[in-house]
């Protein structure tokens, strides 16, 4: 073995034969050939998963194996492709053992930590650890009730450092757990690879505390009289008030507001067992607006929540579900960077159990006098601290020989946590540098530069960042100046490549060198963002360059082209518009289906968002209603109704402003759309007419069938069927020479159903078969399901109850395949009442009870009453 013997800290791998010492396996050929499998088993695993076993230090435990991993392996593979190597060669091992009794189940533990050699093997608290997780009867019993071959468990060091931050594994797949074994108690994690968790047992991931902190920093200094005062008010409003506890952090931009809370975050973690929620709010971000409170109840809730089925549609159903879910949770939520009182109210829990801390720069005067939040304003380091930063990240014998140059130094910086930490960033890369003429550098530059704006505290902030931004190449450079400019939180390696108008891989050299520079941070495998303050440093050099705006254009041309492509393959039926051709220069994403189309919109919506923002600033008017237009089907798809308003009500000024009279139709009827999803029928119906109108005026068939079509869905939530009924007649008669299927068919599908409300069922099954034939030649499947529920629902009147339960198991079939618990809710109902009917009681009970949960889940009221009512009758009807 070439494993480095030196003590040092490693990562732990324990493997352990299910079952070893059973009265099967007491005759030692069958132990021996257990043992031989084992082995056999292990090393090709390794081998497959590129970690070499003949680089790895092992010690055989008898019935498990001990293996130690070299430093510079990754720990990655052992939870992205290890376990999947394992189960292939289990499987393989097992068909062709010769007994029964020589098949294999393994339990596997992965740990980390510190380690030594002695004369009898490796010693140190980290092994006992990994053992002790091996010996979990949670564990074991997990893999008793499984059918798969392997069970393993992470220890909650590994999982927060290596299961969360993987690009490939899914942190969902695995079950918290508490480990009870000797003297060890400790929180760990457990993951089946060939038998995931049953979903429908969602408690599973619905009790899994989330965990969002950033990382801590490691060269924290001082402030111990802040940490204290935050643990102390943390403690006395919540065990001595009853009331739920809320600090504000206050201070300047650069004064380590964040440093702090993350790090009394960390320090506090145990007191917070059932999760952590983050969100940066992004209050001060010059590349846009704050995050809107909706926005970030959003982000909470796909943390909290098993699924988005879970998720109901409405912002105001929203923020009551987020508040049940962390009610009587022990939890922290951080609120980072907040602007004020409006944008953190709705974030509030109505529960003494969690705890909440707040940054913000301004004086949280609103959340003092009306919530009773600890208020914490956050000064300069003092000296003493300043200079016990400079010494943690430049070495103390480095600082203690130059006293005078780091006085000075501390001076300068003025007791600025992001200023020193710039000065020490500096001094570390050039370590041949004396600190006395870095002192210099800074003493001198201070009289040419404008002062830190910080309430009359004085630092120079522009000086430290110009070290830094001196040194870099004129490529760089020119990257790091356009940077400034880009719209949203962070970017991406190729949006960079196209704001720079280079490659993508000669962008994501230059990206790695401001990284090194510490002017970036890389904080996902292919995203960067920057501190505010130093973006603002590198607009201040972007706006000296005449082609500037030239290049941000490119940018938000590029989002818009990228979005494009990725809607018209969610929604290939919809409408296309005109936004020309993607600059042949451009590298637009590879979209294979629709999970790689959401989870590219996951990632760069936010940036979408403040590109149409920044659009809107700069007055350019076509890109602000594209990018509406762009993102309006994700944001449906994934129920972000409130950026669904926003956006388009900027894209309907835009399209006034530009004066046509087509798109201005188009956004009013899109907006419409949006209001008329959101429950605010008043403006659905102005926007809607005021489309429909225009359309009109245009010739725009297609905008004209498509307002009578959404029109619909206010005369629905009205009850009005008459109403909605001739709309959806209009709609068929406009769409049918428009030669698009699904358009037909769906005009037809709500003409199918507003004609069986009102009771004309032989009407209601010619419309409905129509469009069931049109959905199928068009392959829409959610048409498909939404017209078989109207066709099972005719049935049922009609009485023809077996008829309408094959409609009906259909329907369901294909919701539950599409993920539509929205539709799914619908024809459960509709189940229960023709199960019912022919006296099934005991079945329409169970589907009324999930035709409930769903209907509550998705915070539709009347639909969950109404169900509520039909299962009391047919208690009622049971009992007589």
């Amino acid at each position: 073995m070439v494993y480095s013997r030196q003590p040092g800290h490693r990562m732990l791998l324990v493997l352990d034969v299910e079952g070893f010492g059973s009265a099967e396996r007491q005759r030692n050929p069958v132990q021996e050939a257990v043992r031989d499998g084992l082995y056999q088993v292990l090393r090709w695993a390794l081998n497959a998963a590129n970690i070499s076993w003949d680089d790895c230090y092992h010690e055989d435990r008898g019935d498990g194996v001990l293996v130690l991993i070299a430093p510079q392996v990754p720990k990655a593979p052992f939870v992205e492709s290890l376990p999947q190597m394992l189960i292939k060669a289990l499987l393989q091992y097992n068909e062709s053992a010769a007994r029964p009794e020589e098949r294999i189940r393994l339990r596997m533990a992965l740990h980390a930590g510190e380690i030594k050699h002695d004369t009898e093997g490796v010693t140190g608290p980290s092994i006992i650890r990994a053992f002790r997780l091996i010996e979990a009867p949670a564990l074991k019993t997990s893999l008793a009730q499984s059918p798969g071959v392997l069970a393993f468990i992470v220890s909650d060091w590994f999982f927060e450092e290596v299961v969360q931050n993987s690009s490939i594994d899914d942190p969902g797949r695995y079950q918290p757990t508490t480990v009870k074994v000797k003297e060890t108690t400790a929180r760990a994690w457990i993951c089946l690879p060939d038998h995931p968790y049953q979903r429908e047992t969602e408690q599973l991931t619905e009790i899994a505390a989330p965990r969002q902190l950033p990382a801590r920093s490691g060269l924290f200094s001082g402030r111990i009289r802040e940490l204290a005062e935050l643990t102390a008010s943390s403690i006395v409003d919540a065990e001595f008030k009853g009331t739920t506890p809320i600090m504000v952090v206050s201070g300047m931009g650069g004064i380590g507001k964040t440093w702090l809370a993350l790090e009394w975050a960390h320090e506090n973690i145990d007191r917070f067992p059932d999760g952590q929620l983050y969100v940066n709010l992004r209050g001060y971000d010059p590349s846009g607006a704050p995050v809107a409170a909706e926005v970030a109840i959003r982000g909470f809730l796909d943390a909290l929540c098993s699924s988005q089925r879970d998720i109901p549609v409405g912002t105001d159903a929203q923020a009551a579900l987020y508040r049940r879910k962390v009610a009587d949770r022990r939890m922290l939520i951080l609120l980072d960077n907040a602007r004020g009182g409006a944008q953190v109210v709705p974030l509030l829990p109505q529960s003494s159990s969690c705890t909440v801390l707040i940054t913000t720069r301004h004086q949280p005067t609103e959340l003092i006098v009306a919530h009773g939040a600890r208020p914490l304003s956050l000064g300069t380091l003092n000296d003493t601290e300043a200079r016990e930063l400079l010494a943690k990240r430049l070495g103390p014998q480095r600082v203690e020989a130059e006293p005078d140059a780091v006085k000075d130094l501390v001076g300068y910086c003025a007791g600025l946590p992001l200023a020193l930490s710039i000065v020490a960033a500096h001094a570390a890369a050039h370590d041949d540098f004396p600190l006395a003429a870095l002192a210099t550098d800074l003493g001198d530059a201070s009289a040419r530069l404008d002062a830190l704006d910080g309430g009359g505290l004085s630092a120079n902030l522009r000086t430290v960042l110009s070290w830094s931004y001196q040194t870099l190449d004129a490529e760089t450079a020119e990257v790091f100046r356009m940077l400034g400019l880009a719209p949203g939180p962070d970017i991406g390696e190729v949006a960079a490549a196209v704001l720079t108008n280079l490659k993508t891989d000669q962008a994501r050299n230059l990206l790695r060198r401001l990284e090194e520079a510490h002017l970036l941070q890389r904080y996902l495998p292919t995203r960067y963002r920057m501190h505010d303050l130093v973006r603002l440093y590198a607009a201040e050099w972007a706006r000296q360059d005449d082609q500037a705006l030239g290049k941000l254009r490119r940018l938000i041309s590029y989002y818009i082209h990228a979005g494009y492509a990725g809607e018209r393959m969610l929604y290939p039926d919809r409408k296309k518009v005109e936004i020309g051709d993607a600059p042949v220069e451009f590298e637009l994403p590879s979209f294979t289906d629709d999970s790689s189309i959401l989870a590219w919109f996951d990632q760069e919506h936010p940036c979408l968002i403040a590109a149409q923002t920044t659009a809107e600033r700069l007055g350019w008017r076509t890109e602000v209603w594209q990018l509406a237009w762009t993102l309006h089907g994700y944001l449906w798809r994934r129920g972000h109704l409130h950026e669904q308003r926003t956006t388009w009500e900027a894209g309907l000024a835009a399209a006034h402003e530009l004066g046509d009279a087509t798109i201005e139709g188009l956004a009013h009827r899109l907006l419409g759309q949006a209001y008329a999803r959101s429950q605010r029928l008043t403006e659905a119906l102005e926007h809607l007419y005021r489309g429909r109108e225009l359309a009109k005026e245009t010739g725009d068939t297609h905008g004209e069938a498509r307002s009578y079509y959404d029109l619909i869905m206010v005369w629905r939530q009205q009850d009005n069927d008459q109403l909605a009924l001739n709309h959806a007649k209009e709609a068929f008669r406009l769409f049918e020479p428009l030669d698009n299927l699904v358009w037909k068919a769906e005009a037809l599908d709500r003409m199918g159903w507003h004609q069986a409300r009102l009771g004309q069922y032989d009407e209601a099954r010619s419309s409905c078969e129509q469009a069931l034939a049109l959905f199928r030649d068009a392959r829409n499947r959610q048409g498909q399901a939404v017209t078989l529920d109207t066709l099972g629902y005719i049935a049922h009147h009609r009485g023809e109850y077996d008829l309408a339960l094959d409609h009906f198991h259909e329907s369901l079939e294909l919701c539950r395949d599409l993920g539509a618990t929205y539709y799914e809710a619908d024809t459960l109902e509709h189940l229960g009442q023709s199960l019912a009917a022919l006296r099934r009681r005991a079945e329409a009970r169970l589907v009324w009870q999930q035709a409930l949960r769903l209907n509550r889940t998705q915070e539709r009221t009347a639909d969950a009453d109404r169900v509520a009512r039909q299962l009391a009758e047919l208690d009622d009807e049971s009992f007589a």
